[in-house]
């Protein structure tokens, strides 16, 4: 090997890149992240650097706090190009070299705090996105824009206390230095980036279902209960543990077990106020038993246990009261069942596809959106395996 050669064999490609402070990703959608690279990482060509020699270590670190503020969340969406129609936004060097972003130049030790501070907190979270998450679970179309033209409902993201921070920082570097009025400019940031990406979102589901109509694309379960769900109007939507508690009558605790079913004695003069729960096991013996204080008591703790409900619950003390209470609960499940049936047979002529929604629907209006539901289930969240036309 000649001299030459062993020289050219030697060269260290790596040195040949000088990797920046922190990296602007070429992809973004709905999330606002700029990583920063404190181990002066080599990215590839999805990653762009960000360097500056002009810049001191802490202007760089302030700067990497500046970047990742909902301002320039909200700023870069008005650069670069979308993809298609998904949100999803394409940003070239030229691109981020136009952006303006805040001036970190010279910026005070005590501010300069404030933004890294911030930053620090929310690296140490999972960052989440910049819309509403009902219309991230959202796939009607129908219902996108129902959920549009509603109230504005901030995301989880914007609602961190640590991003409020970054953002009123952010402002006060600008030269806002009355902090009602930096609190007052946050909300509307906020608000207005909301709103700017639910019209994007709307629009994504909009061509979604163009292009699942297309394909032969069937709605789940699931979606088809969201948008009912959306579309049934009740007046109450109270989980039912969280509607006794609500009761002014409700003063006293029972604690339901798991085990299901649950069946009223069979012996109304040995244990007529004895509840079972569970299957029978050997011997003729069910799993668990509840002795209530009346008759009346339980009624209310079969219903309710059937309902998929287990653990502390409220009633009345009194045989009366919980008669009262087992007769309105009846009453609003069975109005609620009876809109819900209306709603799926406007959704699908399929039976069983009928009778599935108005389940998923019985068991968010019993346990909640979010809640977990019998046997351990999540309650907003079911598989989507059934489909209707």
């Amino acid at each position: 090997m000649s001299t030459a050669e062993q020289s050219i064999h030697e060269v260290d490609l790596t040195k040949l890149v000088k990797p920046g402070f922190a990296f602007w990703p070429k992809a973004q959608q709905y999330r606002h992240i700029i990583p920063a690279n404190p181990e002066r990482a080599i990215c590839n060509c999805n990653l762009y650097d960000v360097a500056s020699d002009a810049l001191s270590a802490g202007e760089q670190k302030a700067l990497v706090a500046l970047m990742n503020s909902t301002l320039v969340g909200l700023f870069k969406t008005f650069y670069g190009r979308w993809a298609g129609t998904e949100g999803n936004l394409k940003t070239e060097v030229v691109d981020v070299n136009l952006l303006e972003l805040p001036d970190p130049r010279g910026v005070g030790a005590a501010l300069a705090d404030k933004l890294t501070s911030a930053v620090k907190s929310m690296s140490r979270r999972s960052v989440g996105r910049l819309i509403e998450e009902q219309l991230m679970d959202c796939h009607l179309p129908q219902r996108a824009r129902r959920i549009a033209d509603g109230p504005l409902v901030l995301s989880d993201e914007l609602r961190h206390d640590d991003r409020r921070a970054l953002d009123d920082a952010v402002f006060e570097l600008l030269g806002v230095m009355d902090t009602t009025e930096r609190a007052r400019l946050v909300q509307r940031l906020h608000e207005t980036t909301a709103r700017h990406f639910r019209a994007i979102r709307v629009v994504e589901i909009e061509k979604m279902e163009e292009r699942s109509r297309t394909a032969n694309r069937r709605f789940s379960v699931q979606e088809l209960a969201a948008d009912a769900w959306d579309a049934a109007e009740l007046s109450d939507l109270t989980p039912l543990a969280e509607w006794l508690r609500n009761r002014p009558e409700c003063t006293s605790a029972m604690n339901i077990p798991e085990e299901r079913p649950a069946l009223l004695s069979p012996s109304p003069m040995f244990d007529p106020n004895t509840v079972y729960f569970g299957k029978t096991k050997a011997g003729g013996r069910h799993v668990a038993h509840l002795d209530c204080p009346s008759r009346e008591h339980a009624n209310l703790v079969v219903f309710v246990a059937n309902e998929g409900i287990a653990g502390n619950i409220c009633a009345p003390p009194d045989s009366a009261g919980c008669f009262a209470v087992l007769r309105d609960a009846v009453d609003r499940l069975g109005t609620a069942r009876k809109r819900f049936g209306e709603l799926a047979d406007s959704r699908t002529s399929e039976p069983r596809l009928q009778a599935q929604i108005v389940e998923q629907l019985m068991r968010w209006f019993v346990h909640g959106r979010n809640a977990r539901g019998p046997a351990g289930t999540v309650s907003a969240e079911p598989d989507g395996s059934d489909e209707a036309a």
